[in-house]
């Protein structure tokens, strides 16, 4: 999994590509945690085409993260299926993900 990350203005942008999976969460996971300041941490999901629970897990640390950071969190650009997976589980009730 190729993952990018930015930080512009405060705000961390973590760009994951690909399968967020068993695999590849822990990639996710490792990037999350190296983020020590943020006013604002968005994973922006516009190249990622699965999400398991693996990966479910990450966006949960992540907004874990943000929450100790007193920074605020959301996920951008969620393709139809991964929404899907937000809206089964009901985080898109307590998350700020924003579809495609």
């Amino acid at each position: 999994m190729k993952i990018s990350k930015s930080l512009e203005n405060g705000c961390v942008t973590i760009k994951p590509e690909g399968w967020l999976d068993t695999v590849s969460s822990p990639e996710l996971g490792n990037v999350i945690e190296a983020v020590d300041t943020a006013d604002a941490i968005v994973l922006d999901f516009e190249l990622v085409e699965y999400m398991s629970s693996a990966g479910l897990r990450q966006v949960l640390a992540a907004h874990r993260k943000a929450k100790s950071l007193g920074a605020s969190f959301s996920v951008i650009n969620v393709c139809s299926p991964v929404m899907s997976i937000f809206k089964m589980t009901n985080i898109d009730k307590k998350l700020n993900i924003e579809a495609r």
